[in-house]
């Protein structure tokens, strides 16, 4: 008890309102410095053509330009540094990948929405607002990219894709902040909010397989949550907003939501076009439910701060079949679903491919 009470008061000086305050107003240097001068030079071309070469093909180019050199780049080694543990993350997500993709869409995304002045930012790119798919897609490529066995280690492709989403936040912050952003709301997808999706990837998550009825060991929660904390810290992400255990992402989660989580219009707004998504795609029968599937995960408090409708009937069909599903998951042997999770990302994104 008291451990825990000096472990969140220490953890609450660290993340004090005044540093959070001024993380707001931080994005990422290194990766705006190069997007600015690209554009600054009208060399934008340049820019979004090295962002479409695959990462063999990235390789083999005999002279890279700076982008190609910023793709290829990893940040030096940080002194906590553990391979062991980063490959243990990576083979926990290959045993639950399908289940972890699931949550991806029906908890980690529309969780995002409800962080406001952060989701003004996706709101105000109507690329990412009006492709609501395609923003699925792309970011189960990225979370595939960096959870995949040995692309963080051995390869460097899981640092292409750090690098690739990086550039593609800066490129998003160039023309936002051109818009209609107000300074007040700090830097679009500041460190804060860079710092809050990734606990959507890590903690939200492992909250979502245990609701779920699934038995994690602290084990692999920390080593979870330490691959996540190796994600952040290659993305550019302040070292300090980077949970070093399951209990600190638990407390940080509660700082941040308790800042900037409230009901807002751009988060209904794109919720709205994110359940249209879901209902356009899946079987006429589940498509009624899946508002129900959301607010089940989301819990009461963030899915009235996204708008999402309560639905007496259908709210208690999906809350009785999903203990049901709980039940299995807790008394069944749990076997890897890694390639059935990359069958259905194919699917999805041969889907997208047809819809152009």
């Amino acid at each position: 008890m008291l451990h825990d009470l000096y472990e969140q008061r220490s953890v609450n000086m660290r993340f004090d309102n005044s540093f959070l305050d001024r993380q707001r107003h931080q994005g990422d240097l290194k990766s705006d410095l190069l997007v600015n001068s690209y554009f600054n030079n009208q060399k934008q071309h340049e820019l979004y053509e090295a962002l479409s070469i695959s990462e063999n093909d990235l390789q083999t180019i005999d002279k890279k330009s700076d982008v190609h050199k910023f793709l290829l780049n990893k940040r030096k080694k940080p002194k906590w540094y553990s391979e062991k543990r980063i490959i243990s993350g990576q083979a926990f997500f290959a045993s639950y990948a399908l289940e972890i993709m699931t949550l991806l869409g029906v908890l980690a995304l529309p969780y995002c929405y409800a962080g406001s002045p952060g989701n003004k930012a996706l709101y105000l790119s109507q690329k990412m607002r009006n492709s609501p798919g395609k923003r699925l897609v792309d970011t189960a490529e990225f979370i595939i990219g960096v959870s995949t066995t040995g692309n963080l280690t051995t390869n460097p492709y899981g640092h292409i894709h750090i690098n690739r989403t990086r550039l593609i936040h800066a490129i998003a912050r160039y023309y936002v902040i051109k818009g209609a952003w107000d300074k007040e709301w700090g830097t679009p997808i500041n460190q804060e909010d860079m710092a809050g999706t990734n606990l959507a990837f890590s903690y939200i998550i492992l909250n979502g397989l245990r609701q779920s009825g699934f038995s994690i060991s602290e084990k692999q929660k920390e080593d979870f949550i330490y691959l996540w904390r190796y994600i952040g810290y290659q993305m550019g992400i302040e070292e300090d907003l980077l949970p070093i255990s399951y209990r600190e992402a638990y407390l940080l989660k509660q700082k941040i939501e308790l800042r900037n989580f409230r009901k807002s219009e751009e988060g209904i707004e794109l919720t709205k076009e994110l359940l249209r998504y879901y209902q356009s795609v899946a079987p006429p029968k589940e498509a009624l439910f899946i508002q129900s599937q959301l607010s089940y995960f989301l819990g009461p408090k963030i899915s009235g701060y996204l708008g999402l409708k309560k639905d007496v009937f259908k709210d208690r069909i999906t809350e009785v079949a999903n203990s049901i599903t709980e039940l299995k998951n807790y008394i069944s042997k749990h076997e890897s679903t890694f390639g059935t999770m990359l069958a259905n990302q194919q699917k999805l994104k041969t889907l997208m491919e047809q819809r152009g």
